[in-house]
């Protein structure tokens, strides 16, 4: 019932703020990945991005992910955790709901990578 109430309560300015702010946040690390060529599927309304691994090294989105981890010290999601196929096989998720400092930080880290 709280949560309801705040939900009811909140200003139509707070949402706007919040959208905005992500917006900038998925922008930011679609654009890193975008530069390192690993294409993003940009999302509309979530807090995190998958982009295509397929140019990185590995057999699976797992070794991908690994290798990122790796080489940038930027983790990310292996793919094949949100398909019941092989359909997340060259995919590897990012989360952008991070604060500014360490969102920069990663893009920084990730557009180091030379493929």
């Amino acid at each position: 019932m709280g949560v309801a109430t705040g939900i009811l309560e909140l200003k139509a300015s707070y949402y706007e703020k919040l959208c905005a702010d992500f917006r900038k946040k998925r922008d930011r690390i679609c654009s890193a990945l975008d530069r390192i060529g690993l294409t993003p599927i940009v999302p509309q309304g979530a807090y995190y991005v998958l982009g295509d691994a397929s140019p990185l090294p590995g057999r699976d989105s797992k070794e991908k992910a690994m290798f990122l981890l790796e080489r940038t010290k930027v983790a990310s999601v292996p793919g094949k955790a949100f398909y019941h196929d092989d359909g997340g096989e060259n995919l590897v998720r990012f989360c952008f709901a991070k604060e500014d400092d360490v969102l920069d930080e990663a893009c920084r880290r990730l557009e180091g990578l030379k493929l």
